[in-house]
């Protein structure tokens, strides 16, 4: 935002903002907070992603042991044992709710570009004809000085 030229440029407070430059602020700041949006989704996707990963290597070990092999829970300070199946079905109960965490994850992305898209090309927009104005209020105050210079 720049001082018009007819204005003091002194200490003084900045002129107030148009009404249209407040949307325009406005609009920057739901697109600003539609990117700390995606910023934690996408934090959240990447943590979901190494449980993931976690959680597959530890069902690899499990497909590799012999049925009766023992299988111990740590269980606080205790390793308590635990039946190879159960804890089979644990795990694959745990990828389950892992992938359709992911896929929430991957929902919510695609919904905040959307949203983000929406309010970027608004915002776009709208510091188009800011700028279309200002340069008409300049014109007009050209012209206008230009007149007063003719005139006197």
């Amino acid at each position: 935002h720049r001082t018009p030229p007819t204005m003091a440029t002194g200490g003084g407070a900045a002129p107030p903002k148009s009404a249209a430059a407040l949307a325009v602020d406005e609009k920057m700041k739901e697109y600003r907070g539609l990117e700390q949006l995606q910023h934690n989704v996408l934090n959240k996707r990447q943590m979901f992603l190494s449980q993931l990963q976690e959680n597959e290597l530890v069902k690899n070990e499990l497909d590799l042991l012999d049925d009766g092999a023992p299988v111990y829970k740590l269980i606080g300070p205790v390793l308590m044992r635990q039946d190879t199946d159960e804890a089979k079905q644990n795990v694959d109960k745990r990828l389950e709710f892992i992938r359709d965490e992911i896929m929430n994850c991957d929902r919510k992305v695609e919904d905040n570009k959307g949203k983000m898209q929406t309010v970027g090309e608004a915002v776009m927009k709208m510091q188009q004809e800011l700028q279309a104005s200002a340069a008409s209020q300049a014109q007009a105050a050209a012209d206008e000085a230009t007149a007063a210079l003719e005139a006197a």
